[in-house]
């Protein structure tokens, strides 16, 4: 197992030294919590640490200027040279990019951003909540043969007693490893709270800013 380091203090010390590969790491949070930031903070760490590529799977439209600000000071064109954006506009589609990702030999990291935009839009509930549960079972057996990097991040909903919980289907947190809450403070200052991971206790939280540069 190696670890990718977010090169944002805090959240590296959170996560015992960065995102866990052999394994899926989700990211959950309102909107504006800081999940894309750190989608695009782990891919740019990605490319800078190897010379592997990231596949970089957008259901909710990149913002590629943004992209560019958080690769101020390094190398911006070996950067998004070496991640492969795609754009799937239904659930049948995302789970078929899937397939095509994890037959690329010299993918390092695979990001879903976000993993349950398109389920929430398929009227079609067992259908699409067979397609999720593939599609995450193919990760899991991905990550684990590969060694590969797989990072999620999940909308959500608030349940009865106001809690935000990640929404998703049944029979697919026992398949993710590790489980990230975001929450929004109050302006660039956001807090990450453990929900799960295999040597982090749970609920342990840390602070962490938004800069123009990225995570902080």
């Amino acid at each position: 197992m190696r670890k990718l380091m977010l090169r944002c203090k805090p959240l590296d010390k959170l996560l015992d030294g960065g995102i866990e590969s052999s394994s899926i790491t989700e990211i959950y949070g309102e909107a504006g919590s800081g999940k894309t930031n750190l989608c695009l903070q782990a891919a740019r760490e990605c490319v800078l640490n190897n010379s592997k590529k990231v596949a970089y799977i957008d259901t909710e439209g990149i913002s590629i200027e943004r992209l560019k600000q958080i690769c101020h000071g390094f190398d911006y064109k070996k950067i998004l040279n070496n991640i492969l954006f795609f754009s799937p506009t239904s659930l049948r589609e995302q789970e078929k990019t899937v397939e095509d990702i994890i037959k690329i030999d010299n993918i390092d990291l695979i990001i879903i951003d976000t993993i349950n935009m398109l389920y929430r839009l398929d009227a079609e509930e067992k259908t699409a909540s067979r397609s999720l549960i593939r599609q995450i079972t193919d990760l899991q057996l991905t990550a684990r043969k590969k060694d590969l990097y797989v990072l999620l991040t999940a909308q959500v909903y608030t349940d009865e007693n106001g809690n935000i919980k990640p929404f998703a289907v049944k029979d697919i947190e026992h398949m993710i490893k590790t489980i990230i809450k975001l929450e929004r403070i109050k302006k660039g200052e956001r807090q990450a709270t453990i929900i799960k991971h295999s040597s982090q206790l749970e609920g342990k939280k840390t602070m962490f800013t938004i800069t123009t540069d990225g995570l902080k």
